[in-house]
């Protein structure tokens, strides 16, 4: 039995470690934390921070471990990468790759130089000390130019917001570099799918990806991802073959990977990308989709350099057979008495999984970042209207002062016909 090791034990893993068990592997989870929940579903886990790469060397020798995994965040995938070439393991990203994807600098610098649009940038001088003959366009967001989940980015919508938020951003970069861009506020944006198998490039899926503000000095967090796109014709024509030149550019030969963008006035301006598993769990609405499962398939990669045995290829152009949604609930600041409907909606049959990230007890505080999500739904629908009506209708969250903090709805969300 091939062994492998999963770095990160929290709420997402559960469905990683599960699946890995059914494919027959024996799975070690390791986290700092002694009750991180996907450890009890686990055959063996440690309580080794993923950060300690000495500890998690010795560990993995000792076990004599055949793989190492990561899935939904950024960090644990620098920490497998790092950790694999330690032990000589297959990894699907290298160095080099990483660091493209996870500086969003580098990124827009990589995205240029294939003619794949960005949204242009200031230089945080230009914006504070510009003469007031000079015209600046504001809003603007700032933001760490590696960070991730929302962390430490600001919306500014004048000068005098400026240096607070640029201190902000700095202090959560690992670099200390900060980016500051021209705010498109819209309220959804495009986001694309792309999996990797032996250097073919094949679009998995493009999607509506709708944010909702929840003050004006945060920046928008995510309510719903819809498949497929109103925009997936337009994406196709006019932009999906520099996309996937920019992919083979970055040398990648295996893996999956997801890329966001904003639109305006039907102009794609390309702003993060992800090689890894998305949080969303997309690889879920796939297999509905499909047949086929792309986190079994990294699996299978990981403790053998193999994806053959996957013809994901032939569901390229962003298929969807069913209309679908990942569902986000936001929250209003507040703590968390009662959580009413929770279980009718998941025994819904269209409803295909749910990530709770908030529990009765916990406090929700105003963060503008994932801290103020409740969790997130997985759903496959015929009738995808019918069925986001029924979840908002049959769903709350009840605070100690008798509020239902739920923030989010489907009001603003065009659906596919």
């Amino acid at each position: 039995m091939k062994k492998i090791l999963i770095l990160g034990g929290y709420t997402h893993m559960n469905d990683v470690v599960k699946t890995a068990n059914r494919m027959g592997l024996y799975t070690i989870v390791t986290d700092r934390e002694p009750d991180a929940p996907a450890k009890s579903f686990a055959d063996k886990s440690y309580n080794i921070s993923t950060d300690d790469i000495e500890s998690l060397v010795n560990m993995a020798e000792k076990e004599k471990i055949d793989g190492v995994f990561n899935a939904f965040d950024d960090f644990n995938t620098w920490q497998a990468q790092a950790l694999c070439e330690r032990l000589g393991l297959p990894h699907y990203a290298t160095k080099e790759q990483l660091e493209i994807c996870s500086n969003k600098d580098r990124f827009k610098d990589f995205c240029r130089s294939f003619g794949v649009p960005v949204i242009e940038e200031y230089n945080i001088d230009e914006l504070v000390y510009a003469s007031d003959g000079r015209t600046i366009e504001f809003p603007v967001i700032v933001k760490p130019v590696d960070s991730y989940a929302s962390q430490g980015i600001t919306v500014c919508y004048g000068k005098e917001e400026l240096e607070k938020a640029y201190e902000k951003a700095r202090q959560r970069s690992k670099t200390g570099k900060v980016i500051v861009e021209r705010f498109i506020d819209n309220s959804h944006g495009v986001e694309m799918y792309y999996t990797v198998k032996g250097g073919k490039v094949v679009l998995t899926a493009v999607t509506d990806r709708y944010v909702q503000k929840l003050s004006d000095e945060h920046p928008p967090l995510p309510t719903a991802t819809i498949f497929p796109s109103q925009h997936l014709d337009h994406y196709l024509a006019v932009l999906d073959a520099k996309v996937r030149n920019m992919i083979r550019g970055m040398g990648i030969e295996n893996g999956v990977l997801f890329i966001q963008s904003l639109i305006e006035k039907e102009r794609f301006y390309l702003y993060e990308m992800g090689f890894r598993l998305s949080g969303e769990q997309h690889y879920q609405i796939i297999e509905k989709q499909t047949g086929i499962n792309l986190l079994k398939m990294m699996l299978d990669f990981t403790i053998g350099g193999e994806l053959n045995a996957y013809s994901i290829a032939q569901f390229d152009n962003g298929y969807s057979k069913i209309p679908a949604c990942n569902l986000a609930i936001l929250l209003n600041e507040g703590t968390v008495k009662d959580i009413i409907g929770l279980e009718r909606i998941l025994a819904m049959p269209e409803v295909l999984s749910f990530i709770q990230l908030k529990e009765r007890g916990d406090n929700v505080e105003a963060s503008g970042n994932y801290g103020q999500m409740l969790g997130r739904f997985n759903i496959v629908s015929e009738n995808l209207h019918q069925t986001l009506e029924t979840i908002n209708n049959t769903l709350k969250v009840i605070s100690t002062d008798g509020r239902n903090l739920i923030a989010s709805g489907q009001e603003s969300f065009l659906l596919p016909a």
